[in-house]
């Protein structure tokens, strides 16, 4: 019994994410990293170091699989966002280090832009994708490109 538990989460877990556009994965990466930041914060006010800990190293696991799917051949702006994506792992580990609340508010400033211009972006390209597979011939074929 445990077995096709397990087994069906994997499969629930896979295929929820699976079908969920990159972008919008993109999106939610940042949602829960803003999470991480907000815990972190919490947890330092409180003196609370393991929480603290967990949440920034959790922040900057995500920010290393940002910084990892990067792909300079289909992005002119992957480097200056690797360079980003370095500031703010070097930031979040002072942040870690030091159990600075300021630190936090600092990356912060930085994600919360990015979380909201990505967010923006996918709403666009999510609200025109209807029209362009509308706008395709019966058969699916996409002859405009």
């Amino acid at each position: 019994m445990y077995a096709t538990a397990t087994s069906a989460r994997h499969k629930f877990v896979s295929d929820g994410v699976g079908s969920t556009p990159p972008e919008r994965l993109l999106v939610m990466l940042y949602d829960r990293l803003l999470r991480d930041l907000d815990d972190a914060t919490g947890a330092i006010e409180r003196a609370d170091v393991g929480a603290s800990h967990d949440a920034l190293t959790h922040a900057q696991d995500i920010v290393a699989e940002l910084h990892s799917a990067l792909d300079p051949t289909r992005w002119d702006g992957a480097d200056a966002m690797a360079g980003l994506y370095a500031y703010l792992a070097e930031l979040l580990g002072r942040a870690n280090m030091a159990k600075s609340a300021a630190l936090v508010a600092e990356a912060r400033s930085v994600i919360a832009p990015l979380r909201d211009t990505w967010a923006e972006a996918y709403a666009s390209t999510a609200a025109a994708a209807p029209v362009a597979a509308a706008s395709r011939p019966a058969g699916g074929l996409d002859v405009a490109g």
